[in-house]
């Protein structure tokens, strides 16, 4: 099988399985045929494809959202191809990540907002969608390494949502964050038990433990099963934390000015008429702080690619392997 780019950039120098912002969708595409709708796992002698699932959180793409990642295009975005025209279902964390774990759209698997009275990670999500996610299904009826790092959903590990003890059906290996996304002072579930970790940058900084974690599965999976591995990292989610070598990044960057800046919502929704405009100066200096330190968080995020992206080839995988870089959703800062 042979993908090549769409746009901007030439074919890659391996097989081209590195892919930017597509839906979850198109990865059944490219695994079904080969383990599971054959009824088979695969021909005889033939290597089913490993798959990398990576998803950022709050990270927008229309205002300049890979622009920091410079190793990532080079790596994922140049060597394979740009879906320009995806989009996600709700612009909230948890209803995305539920559809890109189900493949449903919000109203088909009913979470509807961040708490657990909206579904999110709740009794009924446990019992009626998660058996039925695309990694539960990789694990259960094509026989793949199952590996999650990051961010879940929002409620996980509540405990009304079963607590850190709880692992979702289908994960070989599970290093979920207790609720939303952090940079320091967090707890993980570690395959069901809890691990904290306090503010020791050389340690704790999220983004670099989850690089850490995900080498480590690249180390010590087994060789006789393909692999699923999914890293969702906090960048660029507030609070907005950059590792110390890159806080003093991008002074000169300011959210853009297009011609949606700072103007009143005439004819949208109700929620965003609400906006007071025109901004107080504070307001405008509060947004383009933000965006200035959404942009130092992601290279972190750049740093996992490129050892992700090394690691795969010194192991000899990454030729077999699909590697995905999307988001849960956008962000605004004053369009």
């Amino acid at each position: 099988m042979r993908l090549l780019p769409l746009g901007a950039g030439g074919p890659g120098r391996h097989s081209p399985r590195h892919l930017r912002s597509c839906s979850p969708a198109l990865l059944f595409l490219l695994l079904l045929p080969g383990c599971c709708l054959g009824g088979s796992r695969a021909a005889a002698g033939s290597r089913r494809p490993n798959v990398v699932l990576l998803l950022t959180d709050d990270q927008d793409e229309v205002l300049g959202g890979m622009t920091p990642l410079k190793k990532t295009k080079a790596l994922i975005g140049e060597m394979g191809m740009t879906f320009s025209s995806a989009y996600v279902p709700s612009a909230l964390c948890c209803p995305s990540r539920a559809s890109i774990l189900t493949g449903k759209y919000p109203h088909n698997h009913h979470v509807v907002n961040n708490t657990l009275e909206g579904n999110c990670s709740s009794k009924s999500w446990q019992k009626i969608q998660e058996p039925n996610t695309f990694p539960a299904i990789l694990r259960s009826m094509c026989g793949y390494q199952t590996f999650f790092a990051g961010k879940y959903l929002n409620e996980y590990g509540a405990p009304a949502a079963g607590g850190l003890e709880y692992v979702p059906p289908g994960w070989s290996y599970w290093y979920a964050l207790e609720k939303n996304s952090k940079y320091y002072n967090y707890t993980l579930s570690i395959n069901g038990k809890a691990r904290k970790h306090g503010e020791n940058y050389s340690v704790d900084y999220l983004t670099d433990v989850l690089a850490n974690v995900s080498l480590d599965f690249l180390d010590y999976k087994s060789n006789f099963e393909p692999f699923f591995m999914m890293i969702s990292t906090p960048a660029p989610h507030s609070p907005w934390i950059a590792a110390p070598q890159y806080q003093k990044t991008f002074q000169n960057v300011f959210a853009p000015r297009n011609k949606n800046f700072n103007i009143h919502g005439t004819n949208k929704h109700w929620l965003i008429r609400q906006a007071k405009t025109p901004m107080t100066n504070s307001s405008i200096q509060f947004l383009d702080n933000a965006f200035r330190k959404r942009w130092q968080t992601l290279l972190s995020v750049d740093d996992l690619v490129e050892k992700l992206v090394k690691r795969l080839e010194f192991i000899g995988e990454l030729d077999n392997t699909y590697i995905f870089y999307t988001s849960d959703n956008g962000y605004h800062t004053g369009q």
